[in-house]
């Protein structure tokens, strides 16, 4: 059950007020809680993963009207590249932190950080697809373009991931492939930590970890990008 107030407080955030309070408190409980307080007899069942399955699909649709209208100049191409990344986990779960989601979904704690990332990407779906069921497309859509408005105008080079972006800079300075190579994996096997190492162009070795081997390149990407920036 999720409070009156914090009801309120999210309708705030997210400008519209639920007919239904019910769809948007089913879209605020993954099935992990549920699962995790089975010992408290709790009656409700989770619609969260149905409500993102609805979400997923309007999210989409919207974000293809609004960039096709915006961007009439771009090709297929051009919009499909756009598309991707809007729609994409990372970005959601940076859509999610914004609206500080976390404040008001329930799940459970014992989730490692991956699954909370995971989970709070799908938040942002399960809303959307409660608001579609209260108020309709225009209403969903409507959410969509004030949410994603600020970052519509990124520039496509801007939306591949800094390892694509430092690979083509590298090739294009050197003809060489940036080199990453693991130093070490830490911590229990459900929620490990992995250390690599970069070596690229004419930066001095670079160290960096995540919560996988794609996470940790992915950030000694962004720092080379920026060392290579301030040069």
């Amino acid at each position: 059950m999720i409070s009156k107030k914090k009801i309120n407080q999210l309708e705030k955030i997210i400008s519209y007020k639920f007919k239904d309070k019910k769809l948007l408190e089913n879209a605020l409980v993954h099935s992990s809680y549920i699962t995790e307080n089975k010992k408290k007899n709790l009656k409700e069942a989770s619609d969260f993963e149905r409500l993102e399955f609805l979400g997923d699909r309007v999210l989409g649709l919207a974000i293809s009207a609004i960039i096709y209208k915006k961007f009439n100049k771009n090709n297929e191409g051009d919009l499909s590249k756009k598309l991707s990344y809007l729609v994409q986990k990372n970005f959601l779960y940076k859509i999610s932190t914004n609206l500080e989601i976390d404040k008001f979904l329930k799940f459970s704690s014992k989730k490692n950080n991956k699954m909370n990332i995971s989970i709070l990407s799908d938040s942002i779906e399960s809303i959307i697809g409660a608001l579609y069921l209260d108020g309709g497309f225009m209403i969903a859509q409507k959410f969509i373009k004030s949410t994603w408005g600020p970052y519509l105008d990124i520039e496509n080079k801007n939306m591949q991931d800094p390892k694509t972006n430092l690979q083509e800079l590298s090739q294009q300075k050197c003809k060489k492939l940036p080199e990453y190579k693991l130093v070490k994996k830490k911590g229990p096997s459900h929620s490990p930590t992995f250390t690599i190492s970069l070596k690229v162009l004419n930066l001095k070795k670079i160290v960096s970890s995540g919560s996988s081997i794609r996470d940790a390149e992915k950030n000694a990407a962004s720092i080379a990008l920026k060392l290579i920036n301030e040069q």
